[in-house]
């Protein structure tokens, strides 16, 4: 029987090309990227899939997602890619008022809150031409998302990062409590007794949703040998301050979403009875991308802008 017809080597061209298929997911895009047709780029990624014997890139209702095949080739493409050209590498660069590139970022509903307003208005003043998409994420399954390349960058805690991924602290992040401006008992600091005397509300959508602060929370009354009063569970944080401002019911949340809701509700911060232990924020990247220059880019200007959201 005849066997498969004989194909020819991948060149240091397709290598490159095939870079940019992973990276940007999108024929068009990658094109555009390297500053070829689509009909070339289209080709190059046939000519792949017959190298390779595997599609690479699937086509989703979410977009073209690479295979398992073609994130490990990704790797070894790097690799050599490093060897055969590093001055192409390291010496090329990103011109962000003119790219159009799409960056997606996992984060929870508190993070986009707070980050998305000044990661827009940064890219409208600095690359206008650049798409990004935001995803809310309660932290479960980041690191395969990373991985897939089904995201740019995961931003919030991760407890045990995998050595394939890299991570940069971009702020520090305290938690307090908070309570309606009306509450008929609370000012200033919240004792234990009160702190079990009044409901709590909390969030997340189910029980095993990523809860760093009610499992502080927990950790202290265990301690302590005392129950907590769950009266409501809200899907996402972003409901827990109106839920508050309307009872006398408590919520311990991040510091900055707590000054923020208080900004805009009838609410205001208290001390909690106890230290609260909440996770820092970073930043979380795989390793298939830390060399790219707008990837680079991209960190650096989140990290500037994480500047504006720091504690006091």
């Amino acid at each position: 029987m005849p066997g498969r017809p004989p194909v020819s080597p991948v060149t240091l061209q397709l290598l490159v090309q095939f870079e940019a298929l992973i990276q940007e997911r999108h024929v068009t895009r990658a094109a555009e990227r390297m500053g070829i047709s689509q009909s070339t780029m289209s080709a190059a990624l046939a000519r792949l899939r017959r190298q390779f014997d595997d599609p690479l890139l699937i086509r989703t209702a979410k977009g073209m997602v690479p295979t398992a095949k073609a994130l490990e080739l990704a790797k070894r493409a790097r690799v050599a890619l490093e060897l055969l050209e590093p001055d192409r590498l390291h010496g090329r660069t990103f011109s962000a008022h003119e790219s159009e590139r799409h960056f997606r970022i996992l984060t929870t509903e508190g993070l986009a809150l707070l980050l998305a307003p000044l990661i827009a208005a940064h890219l409208r003043q600095h690359a206008p031409g650049v798409r990004l998409t935001i995803q809310p994420s309660d932290m479960r399954g980041t690191v395969e998302s990373l991985r897939d390349q089904a995201c740019d960058l995961t931003i919030g805690h991760i407890l045990h990062p995998p050595s394939d991924l890299r991570k940069k602290l971009i702020y520090p992040q305290g938690a307090c409590c908070i309570v309606s401006a009306r509450h008929p008992e609370i000012d200033g600091r919240i004792t234990l007794r009160q702190f079990l005397k009044y409901p709590h509300v909390v969030w997340g959508a189910d029980e095993t949703s990523y809860r760093s602060i009610e499992t502080s929370v927990a950790r202290a009354l265990g301690n302590a040998r005392h129950p907590l009063k769950h009266a409501i569970r809200v899907p996402n944080i972003l409901i827990v301050p109106a839920v508050v401002a309307a009872t006398d019911m408590i919520a311990t949340v991040p510091l900055r979403i707590a000054r923020e809701a208080a900004e805009r509700l009838d609410i205001k911060t208290a001390q909690p009875p106890f230290k609260i232990a909440n996770p820092d924020i970073s930043m979380y990247w795989h390793e298939l991308n830390h060399r790219d220059p707008a990837h680079i880019w991209f960190r650096l200007a989140i990290q500037a802008i994480a500047q504006a959201v720091r504690e006091p």
